[in-house]
């Protein structure tokens, strides 16, 4: 399915184009122990992101809580991202020839924005992104279109040529509310029956293929 030509791409970042959740982990089990809770199973740590930490943290603990433990898990995890995390089979390649091809490239991510942009240019590629936007850069994180609006908007293309590729149903609604296609991959935690339920407009078997939709 070529559809209309695809000149730009938003990515999502944790579970689609990079694994950090042994550095996420590491960062709830800090925060926990050191407000003296049990920590979350990896397990448990994987499947509770994926809106933004304050949201998080608030459903977890409270909002008493939750400025503490914040404070907590973004000093921890400012220790040990660049230890413990790498690239998803394809992704960094993927980026690269993106960009040989000129298709302009963002990253619209529930991840605090200043961790993102953090990581993009610790592996060195923050050349090949017109915008990293996260948590705390807009007023309201995705599903909400604030984050994929702003990032159009960087991206200074018309939204039919522009797809959004994430992992998740936050994505998809995410894309859905901004009024642009969406590619869903099935490399984090959600499955692939599921995303596909979802009704996406494609669903990709690995990152690589989304170079099958382009001219």
């Amino acid at each position: 399915m070529k559809g209309k030509e695809i000149k730009g791409v938003i990515f999502d970042l944790d579970g689609t184009l990079i694994d950090s959740y042994q550095a996420i982990y590491l960062s709830f089990q800090y925060a926990y122990e050191s407000m003296g809770l049990p920590p979350l199973s990896y397990e448990e740590a994987r499947k509770v992101v994926g809106l933004g930490l304050t949201i998080t943290f608030n459903d977890l603990l409270g909002k008493e809580r939750t400025p503490e433990a914040l404070r907590l898990f973004r000093k921890k995890y400012w220790e040990v991202f660049p230890d413990h995390t790498h690239f998803l089979p394809g992704a960094k390649e993927l980026a690269f020839e993106l960009h040989r091809r000129g298709i302009r490239q963002a990253i619209a991510t529930n991840k605090l924005g200043r961790f993102s942009r953090a990581i993009i240019g610790h592996f060195g590629m923050e050349d090949l992104f017109v915008a990293v936007l996260g948590d705390e850069d807009v007023a309201i994180n995705k599903p909400d279109p604030e984050m994929l609006l702003a990032a159009i908007e960087r991206l200074a293309l018309p939204k039919e040529a522009i797809v959004m590729v994430g992992d998740s149903l936050v994505d998809i609604e995410a894309a859905r509310n901004a009024g642009i296609r969406v590619f869903a991959v099935p490399s984090g935690t959600t499955p692939r029956e599921v995303l596909q339920r979802a009704n996406p407009t494609a669903i990709l078997d690995r990152l690589m293929d989304l170079l099958n939709h382009l001219p």
